[in-house]
C-alpha cells in the first residue's frame, strides 16, 4: 500500500514538473481580480447614463495599451528577423562545407579502379539487385531500428560473398551523399560537378536523416580503420585540383596536404564534431517561429484588441437601455481588467525574459 501510494506521489510529481505554475497562479489571480471588479460593478449599480462613457474609456485605453505592445513587438521582431539572417548566412555557409565534402566524395566514387577492392564495393553497390539501397536503412538495418520494406535485400548483401564490412559500408555512405539512390534515374546534384560557391541551404529533413543514421561518424570510423582503401594517384591531376580546393573552403588548415585517407578522415572530423551539429541547430533556429515572450505579447494584443477594442465598439453601435445590458458592460469591463491586471503581474517576468540571455 505504501509502495503504491509513493509511485502516485512520484507521478504526479512528474506531471507537476511540465506545468507552468508561474502562469498558472497568474492566470488565477487575474481571474480573482476580475471577478472583483464585476462584483463591483453590481454593487455599486452604476447608472445606465454612464455606459457610453465606460465603453468610450475601455476602447481608448486598450487602443493605446495596443498600440504600445504593437510597437514593441514589431522592434522586437526586426531585431529577431536580424539576428535570423546571421543564422542564416552562417547555415549557408556550413552548407557550402558540406556540398564541398560531397564534391570530394562525388569523384572518389564516380571512377572505377579509384577503389581498391571494387568488388567489395563499386561492383557491387553500382550495379545490379543492390543499387538502390542507401546507406540511411543498411545502418539503422544493421543496429536494429527500423525494417526496411527491402529488408531481405539488405540481408543479401550483408551475406553476399563479395561484401566486405567497413569496405563496403565505407562506400556505401559516400555514395548515399553523392547520389539519390532511391530515384529511379539515380539523381545525384548537379552543383557536385561545378567549383564554386552555391548559395543555398540543405534541408532541416535530410539534415536530421545524416545525424539520425551518423554517416559522417561512420565515414569517420571506416576511415580510421581501413587506411588505403583508396588509390588517390589514379585521380587526375584535374580531380585533385578540384578537391585540393574544396578542401581549402572546408578548413584553410588543410590546404596544400597531402591527399590521402587520413587527409580525409580529418577533414570528415570537421562535421562530426562541429559542422553538422551546428548547422542543425541553425536550421531548427530558421525553421521556429513566433515562441517565448513575442508569443505571450501577441495573445496579449489579439486579446487586447478584441475585448478591449472590437467587442466595445460594437456595443456602442447597438446600445441598450436595459438592465442586463449593463450587467454585460460590466463584465466586457471586468474582463479588460483581468487583462491588465495579468499584463501587470507578467511585467516583471517579461522583462526579465526578455533580457537574459543564459
Amino acid at each position: 500500500m505504501f509502495n503504491k501510494s509513493k509511485s502516485r506521489v512520484s507521478l504526479w510529481y512528474e506531471i507537476s514538473k511540465n506545468f507552468d505554475w508561474i502562469q498558472i497562479l497568474t492566470i488565477i489571480n487575474s481571474v480573482f481580480l476580475a471577478a472583483i471588479v464585476i462584483l463591483l460593478f453590481l454593487v455599486i449599480n452604476f447608472k445606465i447614463s454612464n455606459e457610453k462613457d465606460i465603453l468610450s474609456n475601455i476602447l481608448t485605453i486598450n487602443g493605446i495599451f495596443s498600440s504600445i505592445l504593437i510597437t514593441f513587438l514589431i522592434t522586437r521582431i526586426s531585431w529577431v528577423k536580424e539576428r535570423k539572417f546571421d543564422t542564416y548566412k552562417d547555415a549557408i555557409s556550413l552548407s557550402q562545407k558540406i556540398l564541398d565534402y560531397i564534391r570530394i566524395l562525388r569523384i572518389l566514387t564516380r571512377y572505377y579502379n579509384v577503389w581498391k577492392n571494387e568488388n567489395a564495393t563499386k561492383n557491387l553497390l553500382d550495379n545490379g539487385r543492390f543499387k538502390n539501397i542507401d546507406f540511411y536503412e543498411y545502418k539503422l538495418y544493421g543496429s536494429g531500428c527500423i525494417k526496411p520494406k527491402n529488408e531481405v535485400l539488405i540481408k543479401e548483401l550483408i551475406n553476399h560473398n563479395n561484401h566486405n564490412g567497413n569496405e563496403t559500408a565505407l562506400y556505401l555512405a559516400m555514395v548515399s551523399l553523392v547520389n539519390n539512390r532511391k530515384s529511379k534515374y539515380y539523381e545525384y546534384q548537379k552543383e557536385l560537378d561545378n567549383d564554386f560557391v552555391l548559395n543555398g541551404l540543405y534541408s532541416l529533413e535530410i539534415v536530421e536523416k545524416w545525424i539520425e543514421c551518423d554517416i559522417f561518424g561512420s565515414i569517420w570510423c571506416f576511415l580510421d580503420e581501413e587506411y588505403n582503401a583508396i588509390s588517390y594517384s589514379i585521380l587526375s591531376t584535374k580531380d585533385k585540383e578540384f578537391i585540393n580546393n574544396a578542401i581549402s573552403r572546408i578548413n584553410k588548415k588543410h590546404e596544400g596536404q597531402i591527399l590521402c585517407d587520413k587527409l580525409l578522415k580529418e577533414i570528415t572530423d570537421d562535421f562530426v564534431a562541429h559542422n553538422l551539429n551546428e548547422l542543425h541547430l541553425k536550421l531548427i533556429e530558421l525553421n521556429t517561429g513566433v515562441i517565448g515572450i513575442s508569443k505571450t505579447i501577441i495573445n496579449i494584443i489579439n486579446v487586447s484588441l478584441f475585448f478591449g477594442v472590437l467587442l466595445p465598439f460594437i456595443l456602442l453601435l447597438f446600445h441598450d437601455n436595459t438592465r442586463t445590458f449593463a450587467i454585460f458592460i460590466g463584465f466586457v469591463a471586468s474582463l479588460n481588467s483581468g487583462l491588465f491586471f495579468y499584463f501587470i503581474l507578467r511585467f516583471r517576468d517579461l522583462i526579465n525574459r526578455e533580457l537574459k540571455w543564459i
